[in-house]
């Protein structure tokens, strides 16, 4: 490819990103804002309705073209069969990302078929079009664990506070739903999200305790599905829910203060098994860059791919082993 087109390669590749992010982002934002207008009607309606003209208009955004509609559909249906639907559901409910499965999915596999192609047709490499599309296929997924990690961490982190709240309003005279509310609105998110949501919902005439339990299996917080089983035991063999409600919150922060302490003791040896997976191969590619000839045996030769291949199984097989040692569930 010569110099003159570089520039004009560079911009056609920035615009395909560009589109895709584009796509990406519609979807979240749409969904977000789809999301936001359900709960505000459910906060201030008595009874469930349907959806004003502002929630159908969102709504036809994505279904404004049959051929992306049929796509989303058809997206549907294999990923249901094959059992990926609602994991990804699960995960994206976890995470609160408020976009249908279906449509983050077929955005995904857009994604990691067009990027790579146009990689590939643009710059003619074929090994940074094996970059994007590792990229473009592993990114999303991986970018979407995190986001649910931080948010399941910040959610626990906040938990023992929001029950001791939550005490002290049921101590103050006011009823658990009065509690919840003013709960809901002095704590930050993602508690006082959730929080916002259940209140949503019981004013919808939905149950406390079922509410509860499915907040906790939305935000996926053992901690908190522990707090309302104890809610609802409460309610069935009577008792004081406020002192209740602070027993919960300091076994919840002693078990918070020992992962701590777990996680201390044991950095070095998840440091170890870091070192151990990196090292090795870091080691390899850097001599493969500075003196090529002396590393290319290990890549010709057959003694030299077996004897990778048995370094790749005693480097993964010692990273898990350590990873076992040092792994302790509180």
């Amino acid at each position: 490819m010569s110099l003159p087109a570089e520039p004009v390669v560079l911009l056609l590749l920035a615009g395909v990103v560009l589109g895709l992010g584009v796509l990406v982002a519609t979807l979240l934002f749409v969904g977000r804002d789809r999301a936001e207008v359900v709960e505000a009607e459910a906060a201030v309606a008595p009874a469930p309705k349907r959806s004003d003209r502002r929630t159908r208009r969102l709504d036809d955004v994505l279904a404004a073209s049959a051929v992306l509609r049929r796509a989303v559909e058809v997206t549907a249906n294999v990923a249901n069969r094959r059992g990926l639907l609602g994991s990804l559901e699960r995960r994206l409910r976890t995470a609160d990302v408020p976009v249908r499965p279906a449509e983050l999915m077929l955005a995904h596999v857009t994604a990691t078929v067009v990027l790579p192609i146009a990689v590939f047709v643009l710059l003619g490499s074929a090994l940074m079009a094996l970059v994007a599309f590792v990229l473009a296929g592993a990114g999303p997924p991986l970018a979407l664990r995190i986001i649910v990690a931080k948010r399941q961490k910040k959610f626990g982190m906040q938990l023992p506070d929001a029950l001791t709240t939550l005490a002290g309003s049921l101590r103050a005279g006011r009823s658990i739903g009065q509690a919840l509310d003013g709960v809901s609105k002095e704590m930050p998110d993602p508690m006082g999200r959730e929080l916002r949501k259940v209140v949503a919902e019981i004013r919808l005439g939905r149950g406390l305790h079922e509410t509860l339990t499915d907040a906790a299996e939305r935000v996926a917080s053992d901690d908190f599905r522990w707090a309302a089983l104890a809610m609802q035991i409460q309610a069935e063999v009577g008792g004081n829910l406020a002192e209740l409600l602070d027993r919960v919150a300091f076994t919840i922060r002693e078990r918070t203060h020992m992962r701590g302490e777990v996680k201390a003791l044991t950095a070095e040896g998840r440091a170890s098994a870091m070192m151990l997976l990196v090292l090795v191969p870091g080691l390899g590619g850097a001599m493969a860059v500075m003196n090529p000839s002396y590393m290319a045996p290990m890549f010709s030769t057959s003694a030299g791919r077996i004897m990778l291949g048995v370094c790749a199984l005693m480097i993964g097989g010692g990273y898990l082993w350590m990873s076992r040692m040092v792994k302790i569930d509180v």
